[in-house]
């Protein structure tokens, strides 16, 4: 059933239970709940409750074998374009309602026939649909009709009125000190929500990352209010290596401050610069361009790799409009303040993009001639896997020896077993065996991503991924010509890998 995307959704009633029959009861008394506050008369309350039960009774019917400890059912009861809708969602075997029995009796023995549950929910409903969420399972959904005037005034009319946005007319930068860390976690959530890293939540946790110097925070603050209106952080992933990430970069939506966001890039370059950071990176998400726009025009970085189906598909930004697909990708730039030259090894066939990469950066580098043996060396390599939400994993290659091509393909493998979404494999670039495993991994479906100068161990990686999730190109915003380009040749050469194996 098709509702008006315009159509704001009025949550009533949540209820989450345990995979067994016992707890049906809960869920109908719940639905008998919510009849009542929408003035429900008896019979369409009834026939509310009867639709409920069958499609959980389904819900836990249609577990294969039996149901984990932690496995549940959520039932979410809604009120939408003159709608009520119930959304049952559960992880149980998958179900076809278009191949449901049919209720036909023929006789008064025929009550007990297979279909009357199903005959239940319709009749009682104007729609019963069955959608399929991925990993995420699968939703029954339950539309009826409301009366005009069913919802009641107190519930209709409790919508918050916009606040005008206030303008900020003086301001000042500085680094944040540990006891505003409080109020940066509130202000994450005031514009995020709980879409940003956990850490920042928790904070206790930002207060050890804090204090030990492996995160750095950056405010924009108010001076005529005394309140904090902007943040962005540096987060330092090795302590050994002085590459910082820019990111958990936010301005209070409640404030009208333009030049907030200009300036907090300038200033948090400075202190990484002061810190004898090598350079600084970032990964701006591409379901919009703002924050890309942004790190180009105001902190000076230029793109230098992209990676497909890497952050989670509900990330959001209050206040602004963004594209959706099952998952997101990030546009990773660079900026340097180490500018000494070195010698690196890349594949033929990537020479003109990498060299144009590297000259966005002013970063010199010169290609050598690669070598087919590999050293003799022990190979060594970390599986870095990201938090679960985003179900990915980084194949970090520390160094390149005679088995390396082996220990990868067995952590590939094993990232396969495990269902990754995708799997990124940082190579080092400054050895010549380096262009002959990037052309096996190639062979296996790993294809171009980019490159990152000094990131592990100080040194440059080129960057390969293999992605395993439906991905929209069209979904995927890109600023920038040079962007452009990156993300043309990116998509060029996933075509030419598909097309190899």
């Amino acid at each position: 059933m098709t509702k008006p995307l315009s159509s704001p959704k009025l949550f009533l009633a949540q209820l989450t239970l345990p995979v067994n029959r016992t707890m049906i009861r809960a869920a109908v008394e719940c639905a008998a709940q919510v009849g009542n506050i929408l003035s429900f008369d008896e019979a369409d309350n009834y026939t509310l409750q009867v639709a409920v039960e069958e499609a959980v009774c389904n819900a836990i019917d249609h577990f294969s074998g039996l149901p984990g400890e932690d496995e549940r059912v959520h039932l979410e009861f809604y009120v939408e374009a003159g709608l009520l809708i119930v959304s049952i969602r559960e992880k149980g075997i998958p179900f076809n309602l278009s191949h449901a029995d049919k209720y036909t009796p023929e006789d008064l023995e025929g009550m007990s026939k297979p279909g009357l549950g199903m005959l239940l929910m319709h009749k009682g409903m104007e729609s019963v649909e069955l959608f399929v969420h991925g990993r995420e399972g699968k939703e029954t959904r339950l539309t009826k009709k409301l009366a005009y005037g069913a919802l009641p005034d107190s519930l209709r009319n409790r919508r918050s009125v916009k606040r005008k946005r206030e303008t900020v007319k003086n301001y000042i930068i500085r680094p944040a000190c540990i006891e505003e860390l409080p109020d940066i976690c509130q202000l994450a959530w005031k514009c995020y929500g709980y879409t940003q890293e956990k850490f920042l939540y928790d904070i206790d946790a930002l207060t050890e990352k804090f204090a030990s110097g492996e995160f750095k925070s950056i405010i924009a603050i108010d001076t005529d209010r005394n309140i904090i209106i902007g943040h962005v952080g540096l987060k330092y992933h090795d302590p050994a290596v002085k590459v910082s990430e820019l990111g958990l970069a936010f301005v209070d939506p409640a404030f009208r401050c333009s030049g907030v966001s200009r300036d907090l890039g300038p200033f948090s370059r400075k202190i990484a610069m002061e810190n004898g950071d090598a350079g600084i990176f970032d990964c701006s998400v591409t379901t919009h361009t703002f924050s890309q726009k942004a790190i180009q025009e105001y902190f000076g970085s230029s793109p230098c790799s992209l990676f497909l189906g890497i952050v989670v598909s509900d990330m959001e930004v209050k206040g602004l409009t963004v594209s959706k697909q099952l998952k997101g990708s990030t546009l990773n730039h660079y900026y340097a303040f180490d500018h000494s030259g070195k010698t690196i090894y890349i594949p033929q066939h990537h020479h003109k993009m990498v060299q144009e990469i590297y000259e966005w950066m002013d970063v010199p580098r010169s290609f050598g001639k690669p070598e087919k043996i590999a050293p003799s060396s022990d190979s060594s390599l970390n599986v870095f896997d990201l938090p679960d939400g985003l179900n990915v994993s980084f194949l970090i290659v520390n160094n390149i020896g005679e088995n390396s091509f082996n220990e990868i393909e067995e952590a590939f493998q094993q990232c396969r077993r495990s269902r990754k979404d995708a799997v990124y494999a940082f190579l080092p670039s400054g050895v010549p065996f380096s262009p002959y495993l990037v052309e096996q991994l190639e062979k296996r479906g790993f294809s171009f991503a980019g490159i990152m100068p000094h990131i592990h161990n100080g040194d440059d990686r080129i960057i390969l991924q293999w992605v395993d999730v439906p991905l929209d190109m069209d979904a995927i915003h890109v600023y920038g010509d040079r962007a452009r380009r990156l993300f043309s040749y990116i998509k060029d050469e996933l075509k030419r890998v598909d097309a190899s194996i």
